[in-house]
């Protein structure tokens, strides 16, 4: 069979086999007990344990963030440190002298953060616990120098197939240059407009430089899928962002404009409004695949999310959406079901829900039951002292007349249900009773998840990572739950990052309008034959993320260790994402692009941002006569 892995993959399963010989070597203090391998989730919970007395102290006061913040930064430096070979307090280093001569208060923090980071290594060692960075330093310091293994791995495969190396990081690449002598044959594949997991630690220049042990090199730079129009469109973002001109003999025959349509809208619902009346008419009026429709902003708000769902789902067209970096208790769909097990299990939660919470549970998971009616039942039947609630057929007739007799029904079946867990499953994990209540009641018909994907995707990873908890953190059989369940619901609480699922990632076949910040989709690598762009005139497609404890940029190998990171440096990175960001766009797309534009974004500040400005002096080379407000902003123009 074909072996499909990544490194860390290959890292671990390693360690666990050879696990008896390289666990004194790498200074782990129990050797004789098995390795507890850490999603992202339970490395921050084990990390917030160690950080805790350095954030009470004010180590991090320097920088405004919230902890998770800190403690996914710090962590992401440790990942760094492994995948460049960099020793950790080089990092700060390195950031420090990246910082130069500005405000004295960051390097402060720097070495506050690799000293947490020193801690929560030693605090791993000590505790047989591995995470990411750590796999990655014990394969690549122990086991690739190890005679055994080396031997059995570098015999176990002929041939090597490296797809996408651009996206994937140094001691990745490091591995592949391992194992290409050893084999009968490779390929690797590179895409030169790739490189889009910078953030994460993706290095396309030493994907590159992987090129000079190939026997054979060929470049391939047809693209059967696209429109000429689509193709002349990437010469247009080519001519305003990239960094060469394309020779004239290698421009596309095609009408650049008629790659995309736009509209301008003052406000931003109008924007949305306009958004999926587009898309019913694809798909009601031209018989568009929904799952051909994909929906892009540089940040999917709540509010964004919800519009455009809402209208969508009303007129019978699904929707889904992606945004894997985001916590999992910022789910509408989490919250729902946090707030019905704090109701059946008491004893898990901190406390008693908040009435708004119960509220909104209702108002999610009863068909029929709106947010005016969910709350005035509330009202009526939960008491937030003792966390109980009453029977819908125990309050007066005029208000069961209207809250409606259905939704009361379907509310007495959920109450029951919540009453028989709590004596029935009372010593059953979390993760258990999550899938439980979902599966045996809120998915059934007459409940808000009956028919919703997204709801099944939320859950579906809220169970599986409440049980990936579980297993990490408590593997033995324990009769009482209580505070393994007190502790993951703790960390729920405190907004750390979620881990990755693979269900999330996979489900392609899924007929729905697909809903995702323009980074997450192009990291899926799909085509569609429909786009919307929206809010092109925010600052955020080109704007980084602020991460005040690490940095993308200064934290690669060939970046000088002693050079200070300046705003011209920061200016020509943001184009370069800018041009990538554009051309993997337009070559993920058949037919069109709709861009939708707003003079006041979501928070009401103007719109007058770098994509806009391009697509002007798109529109002004090839339409000279063009007025200079056409998209709306004359400054722009």
């Amino acid at each position: 069979m074909v072996d499909i892995q990544t490194l860390a993959g290959i890292a671990r399963r390693a360690i666990e086999t050879y696990w008896p010989i390289i666990a004194a070597p790498m200074g782990f203090a129990m050797p004789e007990r098995e390795p507890i391998f850490l999603n992202i989730e339970t490395a921050q919970y084990y990390m917030a344990r160690v950080a805790t007395p350095m954030l009470i102290g004010g180590s991090f006061d320097g920088v405004k963030m919230a902890q998770p913040r800190i403690i996914s930064q710090v962590l992401d430096n440790l990942h760094k440190a492994a995948i460049l070979r960099f020793p950790v307090d080089e990092v700060a280093q390195r950031l420090t002298m990246a910082w130069g001569e500005r405000h004295s208060s960051r390097p402060p923090v720097y070495t506050a953060a690799a000293e947490l980071a020193a801690q929560f290594r030693s605090y791993c060692l000590e505790h047989n616990l591995l995470d990411f960075s750590l796999i990655v330093e014990t394969f690549d310091k122990v086991l690739r120098h190890d005679t055994n293994f080396s031997k059995r791995f570098l015999g176990s495969y002929d041939f090597l197939i490296a797809d996408n190396i651009e996206e994937d990081n140094p001691a990745a690449h490091d591995f592949i240059r391992w194992l290409l002598p050893h084999t009968i044959g490779s390929l690797l594949i590179y895409d030169t407009d790739g490189g889009y997991r910078i953030f994460l630690g993706a290095d396309p220049d030493t994907a590159h430089d992987l090129a000079q042990i190939c026997t054979q090199r060929e470049t391939v730079t047809t693209l059967n899928y696209s429109q000429p129009s689509m193709l002349a469109l990437g010469d247009e973002f080519n001519r305003s962002l990239g960094p060469t001109l394309t020779p004239p003999d290698q421009l596309s025959s095609g009408d650049a404009l008629a790659a995309f349509q736009y509209e301008f809208h003052h406000y931003y619902p109008q924007m949305v409004e306009w958004t999926a009346n587009k898309i019913i008419a694809l798909v009601k009026e031209q018989h568009i695949e929904p799952h051909q429709i994909a929906v892009l902003a540089p940040y999917l708000s709540d509010s964004l999310r919800f519009g455009l769902s809402y209208r969508l789902n009303a007129a019978g067209i699904a929707t889904r959406t992606h945004r894997p970096s985001r916590a999992l208790h910022d789910e509408p769909v989490t919250r729902a079901m946090l707030t019905l097990t704090a109701l059946a299990q008491p004893t898990w939660a901190a406390s008693s829900p908040a009435m708004a919470d119960v509220a909104d549970a209702l108002s999610q998971t009863i068909v029929g039951l709106d947010p005016v009616r969910a709350r005035l039942l509330a009202s009526i039947i939960y008491r937030p002292a003792s966390g109980e609630l009453s029977a819908f057929t125990q309050i007066n007739a005029d208000m069961q007349m209207r809250i409606t007799y259905v939704a009361g029904e379907r509310f007495d079946a959920l109450r029951q249900w919540l009453a028989n867990a709590r004596s029935q499953l009372g010593t059953a994990p979390l993760d258990h009773f999550l899938r439980r209540l979902f599966g045996e009641i809120l998915s059934q018909p007459g409940y808000g998840y009956h028919t919703d994907l997204d709801a099944g995707r939320v859950t579906g990873q809220l169970v599986a990572s409440a049980q990936r908890f579980r297993q990490t953190l408590y593997p033995d059989t324990t009769p009482d739950w209580t505070q393994a369940a007190q502790e993951y619901l703790s960390l729920l609480d405190q907004r750390f990052l979620s881990a990755l699922h693979v269900q999330s990632w996979q489900d392609e076949e899924t007929n729905a309008v697909f809903l995702a910040p323009a980074f997450t989709f192009l990291m899926r690598n799909r085509v569609v034959d429909y786009q919307f762009w929206l809010d092109v005139g925010s600052d955020a497609w080109w704007e980084r993320l602020e991460q005040p404890l690490t940095h993308p940029y200064v934290l690669r190998r060939d970046y000088p260790a002693d050079l200070p990171w300046t705003d011209d440096m920061e200016s020509e990175a943001q184009t370069g994402l800018l041009y990538k960001i554009m051309m993997g766009l337009t070559r993920r797309c058949r037919q069109q692009i709709y861009l939708g534009i707003t003079a006041l974004g979501e928070e009401g500040f103007e719109q007058r941002g770098p994509l806009l400005r391009v697509f002007q002096q798109i529109l002004r080379r090839h339409l000279p006569d063009l007025p200079a407000n056409a998209l709306g902003d004359e400054e722009v123009a």
